[in-house]
Order: structure tokens, then sequence, then C-alpha cells
């Protein structure tokens, strides 16, 4: 057919055999694709026996008619310009059309035909970049319908022009922008070009629309305009890969969460949870599938055997306290207590659960087995072969920790002691000596040392635990505590170093200063007149909780240097003490404590 009429850029298979049946034989299209014995079906699946035919008689290349639509590329699939995708990414079940468009083209087309363009047709394209405006998309009125012949299927002009003066001005979405660019063989995002488009296109809707109007809203409802919106909101975080996604998700189970919506998965990601768990459409969701399964199991607690999103999930990730106690048998009042204590539940109330909150589900079954495992202090001497106030000491003192790791509990399953922590006790305690067949000479079991060396018993475990203790000796494994030797000497002169090592003892100030040790005390517990304390001390509290007091060198010079007793007064001036009292009462200088306290008489220099 002579002249040769190609196809416009971007116009359909239909629209472009409806010109060429008008220009060269004055038929309509259907006339003359069935003058031709081309079916209609034929058309629109660009059939290669169609394509051929075609070429051959209207001079039109192959490839320039196959840039007019889509071909078929197996079940359910379709391909166009290199491109593989779904065939719901066609709108073949709807009338898409530019009102503004089809009005131009009655004035700049020769016979007044109106052009069906290809980009109409893919489901993400919802506006016209040329005019501005939303197109106009409706349900197609039957299956004749499908052929999507514009002079058919579009309305009068005068229609048309109704429906431009309502149009809703809009700018091209990101997400049409892709589509487009993609179709003509643009890159865009690798995450998005590594799956097919119309996975993308869809990722990018379906999470969208859940983000914008909550996860369980009815997507049936929804609007061009709002699907438009939805797919920007979703190109956004699909866009940037997994951790993109993971956010949307996020902020999608957060609103179903303040909705007070809980019953796991499906109630918290709603449409997104069902559109891939039932797949009704039976297209392929591509890699999202993949991202979303991975953050219900990352964030939500998902039973090891459940079918999620046509994959079978091996391991749980995630528990609540719900979950953790069904698993596990322990109350949930008593979990709840120890993961807040323990820190897995930061920040949370552990007299009340919050059902919705979760945590690592292999830290939570370590943290039951221990619980489930674990024995009470008063039974902790059965288990290590010592007395209750020894167990009771080495807990008070840290040696044992108990399961809440809290000194307000004194009660319950979290005061008691996890078998593996006693386990762990014993084998680092026995690791510290050196094994012996029977006790060496002058050495004794930790109990008996500490009667012996009148060291407490949690001190001197302390010690050996620290390797502090010149001879440690380890016997046979049965005796467990007992099995553990050392010499009680050598524990008091180690215990008696330590405690010299953080000041003077109240007997090395006393022979210092020359006062009793009386008075060192009352020294350490009153004050001067500047609200000063007379003596400085610091403590050590031994596993028994004595307190001992030790005083700083320093401080012992600075009382010396400020007070001064009659004696050391009176040989400071070359005279006897009597006589230096006696010139001190003249004066009216009085001590800092009566005689009969300190049994004896202490001024302060600056009153001399």
């Amino acid at each position: 057919m002579l002249p040769i009429l190609a196809p416009y850029a971007d116009e359909t298979t239909v629209s472009w055999c409806g010109r060429v049946a008008r220009f060269h034989t004055g038929l309509t299209c259907a006339d003359f694709l069935e003058l031709m014995r081309i079916s209609q079906l034929d058309v629109m699946d660009l059939s290669d026996y169609a394509v051929e035919r075609l070429s051959k008689l209207t001079g039109v290349s192959e490839t320039q008619i196959l840039r007019c639509g889509t071909q078929k590329a197996g079940e359910r699939l379709l391909t166009y310009n290199g491109e593989i995708f779904g065939s719901t990414f066609i709108t073949r079940g709807f009338t898409t059309y530019c009102p503004a468009c089809l009005l131009d083209d009655a004035t700049e087309e020769a016979h007044g035909d109106r052009v069906g363009r290809f980009s109409w047709m893919l489901d993400p394209v919802r506006m016209c970049p040329r005019h501005g405006i939303y197109l106009t998309r409706r349900k197609n009125l039957g299956y004749f319908e499908r052929f999507q012949n514009m002079d058919k299927v579009a309305p009068s002009d005068q229609e048309l022009s109704d429906q431009v003066a309502v149009a809703e001005a809009a700018s091209v979405s990101p997400l049409q922008m892709y589509v487009g660019g993609r179709l003509l063989g643009a890159v865009g995002p690798g995450g998005m070009d590594a799956q097919r488009i119309d996975q993308a296109a869809r990722a990018c809707e379906m999470l969208g629309v859940y983000r914008v109007h909550g996860a369980h809203t009815d997507i049936d409802d929804l609007t061009i305009q709002q699907w438009d919106e939805a797919g920007s909101v979703g190109m956004e975080a699909v866009s940037q890969g997994a951790e993109g996604i993971y956010q949307l998700l996020e902020e999608i189970v957060q609103k179903a969460t303040v909705e007070k919506r809980w019953g796991g998965p499906q109630s918290a990601l709603g449409g997104v949870y069902k559109w891939l768990q039932f797949n009704t459409s039976k297209q392929d969701p591509g890699p999202i599938k993949d991202v979303v399964r991975d953050f219900i199991i990352d964030h939500m607690p998902v039973e090891p055997g459940t079918v999620l999103f046509g994959a079978t999930v091996l391991q749980r990730k995630r528990h609540t306290v719900t979950t953790l106690s069904k698993v596990s048998g322990v109350h949930r009042k008593t979990l709840n207590r120890a993961l807040v204590l323990t820190g897995l539940l930061a920040g949370g109330n552990p007299a009340e659960f919050e059902s919705r909150r979760t945590f690592n589900a292999d830290d939570g079954e370590a943290l039951a087995h221990r619980i489930t495992n674990s024995t009470p202090i008063k039974k902790i001497p059965d288990y290590l072969n010592c007395n209750r106030t020894q167990a009771q000491m080495m807990v008070k003192n840290g040696i044992l920790n108990k399961l809440g790791n809290d000194p307000s509990i004194i009660g319950g399953l979290l005061s008691n002691v996890a078998n593996d922590d006693l386990d762990d006790f014993l084998a680092r305690f026995r690791r510290a000596g050196q094994p012996v067949a029977s006790a060496g000479d002058g050495m004794a079991d930790v109990i008996a040392a500490s009667e012996i060396a009148r060291v407490p018993v949690a001190d001197i475990v302390a010690l050996v635990l620290a390797g502090r203790l010149p001879r440690v000796e380890t016997g046979a494994e049965e005796l467990r505590f007992k099995s553990v030797f050392v010499d009680p000497e050598n524990v008091r002169m180690v215990s008696e170093a330590e405690v010299a090592g953080h000041g003077l003892s109240p007997k090395n100030v006393s022979d210092l200063i020359g006062l009793k040790l009386l008075a060192i005390d009352l020294l350490r517990v009153n004050r001067d007149t500047d609200g000063e304390l007379f003596l400085n001390a610091s403590t050590i509290t031994n596993a028994r909780g004595t307190v001992r007091y030790c005083y700083a060198k320093e401080e012992v010079e600075r009382f010396c240097e400020k007070y001064v007793k009659l004696q050391d007064l009176a040989a400071e001036h070359g005279i006897v003490t009597r006589t230096m009292g006696l010139k001190l009462s003249k004066a009216g200088i009085e001590p800092i404590m009566e005689f009969k306290s300190l049994q004896a008489k202490v001024f302060r220099r600056k009153d001399l």
C-alpha cells in the first residue's frame, strides 16, 4: 500500500490499523482487518502472523510495528522492547485516554482520526505530560472494548470537552517517569531495574497505598489520583532498596499499632500481607516478597514451619513475652520482669508487660533456659557443697548473681542462681589451683581456712578468683566447693595487706598521734567549729559486712598540722606540761574536746 503510512511514536497497533484502513480503503478498522484476514485478537496480541502480514501489506518494518504494542512471552506474561512483564501491567480491562489529546487529534489529523496511545494502556501511567492533567480511566463495558478503538470506546467530542473542563491538573509522577524511561531503555535505581518492570511498579504502588491510607484500607475504592500519590510515596522507599522498604514497613506497622490492631503480621501489615500471602492475581510479585518476609521475621514473632509468602520459615528470630512463655513454660510475669531487668526489653515496665513488644528470640530463649534451669539460694549449699551462710554471702558480694541481677529481688524464681553460672563458678574456682591428690602441709579448704585466718569465706573466694594467693591447690572434683585448698597464713597476710593498701589502720593512727583508739574513733565522728570532721576516714567492708576504717597518711599529717597535744606543745616550748596547761587556761584557750572524752588535751594551733 502506497504511500507508506507509518505509525506514530507511542501509537497503538489498533489505532494505526484504523488510520491505514481509512486512508487506503475507506473502511473501518474492523472491516479492513476482516478483509485482510487478520483477527482483532492477533492485532491486540501482535502475533507473529499479524506482524508479518501487516508489514507486507503496509510496507512498514516489523520493528516499527512491534513498537505499537506488546507480544505474549509465556503464561500471563507479555514483552515490549526487551522488557518482560505480567499481563496485568497492561490495562486491557479498562478504557484509558486523555480527553484533551483526543480533541487535539480531531483538528490535527487529516481525517480527524483519534489516535490511541500505547502509554495509556500502562497501569502506572495516569497523567498526560502534554496537557498536565490526569487521564480518564474507567472499567470496560464488556469484552468487546478490549480492542480499544478510540472511535468506539471514547465519548463524543462534547463529552470530551466537558471532561477537559473538570480535569484535575497534575505533574508526571516519579513512578510514571521511571516506567516510561525504562521501556525506552533508560537506566533507573538498581534495586528496581533488577526486577521486572511490573514487579517494581506494583511494589511501589502497594507499599505506598498502605503507607498513605493505612494498612487496612480498601484499595478498590481509591481514585486514580490516590494511586498516583501512592506510587510516588512507595517509589521513594523502593528505590532505596531493602533499607528504604524496611523504614516504610515500620511506619505502616506503627500506624496500625496506634489503631490498636494486633493479631500478628496480617494485622500489622494488613493489605501488604494479604497481597503477598494470598496472591489472588496469580502474578509473581518479585523480590518484594523476600524483603517483606525478612522484615516480618526480623520484627515479629513467627513460628518455625510457618509458610510465609510461599516459603517456609526455618528459624524464629523474635519473641513476645506471650510466645516465649508458651514455648518455655515460664510464667509471663516472671519472664517480663526478667526481660526488663536484663535489658532485653529496655525501658519496659517490670510489673506490666506489653503484648506487642518483641525481642531477640535466641537471647530470650537463653534467658528462659537459665530461669528453668536454676537453683534457689537455699539449695545452693547442696549444689556446691557449702553452707547456706556462705552461699548467701557469695550472692550478696556478687560472686554469684541472681537471675534478676537486682538486689531488691528477695524471692521468686528471679532470686535463683542459674545452674550454668554455678557450674561456671566452680570451674573457674578449681582452675585457680594446682591439682593434688591431697591437701599439702598447712593447707585447708576455704571454709576451714576462713575460721583459722578470721577472714570471711567470700573474701577468700574473691582472692582465689583474682589470683592473689600464692598457694592454691585443687583436690577431688566431687568435693566441689571444698575441693579448693588455701594456706590460712597466706590468706591472713594478703587480707591484711589489702586493708593496708587503703590507708592507715586506727591502731597505726593511734601510735602516730599518741592518742588512744577510743580517741581516734571520737575524732572520726565529731566535727570542729568550722563544720569539718577532725579526722576523715575511708571504709572497707568485708564479705560479712564488717566495716573497717582507714586513714590516708596525708589526712593524719593534716591533723598534726592543725592540732597539737598539750604534752607536745609543752615540749616545743621547753616547759613542763603543767605550766603550759596553766598558761593556756589563763589565756582562755580551750581544748577541742573534754579531757574525759579523749583522755588527753588537744588544742587548735590557730588558737595559740
